[in-house]
């Protein structure tokens, strides 16, 4: 499996967070943001961090490209089409599910945080978490503040382990970059 950070949040990109936050409690601001800052506002999750973008190019199986897909606020993917009338490496009626495509999402940081947090649960499949694991891998390699929030939803809070799934799979955190 393939994952290419294509763009991500930049030293610019944070600035203009900060003041898009700052206005919406009516204050003009111009200067550095901490790391104290960035860690509160991604724990708080408010809008500003909508403006913080990601693309993200990974090769996977088609079947898996199908549970990212199934995100649709904050993202948009383009995934590389299997029509016949598009490509000619095999025949789509007859291609087998596990037939590799290469998805591009273009993803705002709250959706990221919330993708991780439900594809790094033990419920997603075996395939879909390592997938996610590898894209918070290279997430985190460009901006490790983002660190204490890929991760999966049990892990989520100050109270330790807690899951909210039907059927929990009793082995929480184990996908954790």
């Amino acid at each position: 499996m393939k994952v290419e950070v294509l763009r991500h949040p930049t030293d610019e990109d944070w600035q203009r967070c900060k003041m898009l936050a700052m206005n919406t409690i009516g204050k003009k601001w111009a200067g550095t943001v901490s790391d104290t800052w960035k860690h509160k506002i991604l724990k708080a999750g408010h809008s500003p961090i909508r403006t913080l973008m990601f693309t993200i190019r990974i090769e996977l199986p088609y079947w898996v490209s199908v549970h990212f897909v199934r995100h649709k606020y904050g993202v948009e993917h383009y995934v590389s089409s299997q029509r016949n009338d598009r490509q000619d490496e095999y025949d789509r009626t007859k291609a087998p599910q596990d037939a590799m495509v290469t998805h591009i999402m273009d993803v705002n940081a709250q959706e990221l945080i919330q993708m991780a947090r439900m594809r790094l649960c033990g419920q997603a499949a075996e395939e879909t978490r390592h997938a996610m694991y590898e894209i918070c891998k290279a997430v985190l390699e460009v901006n490790p503040e983002f660190r204490p929030f890929l991760v999966p939803k049990c892990r989520v809070g100050e109270v330790g382990f807690y899951c909210n799934e039907f059927k929990p799979c009793g082995n929480p955190g184990r996908y954790i970059p």
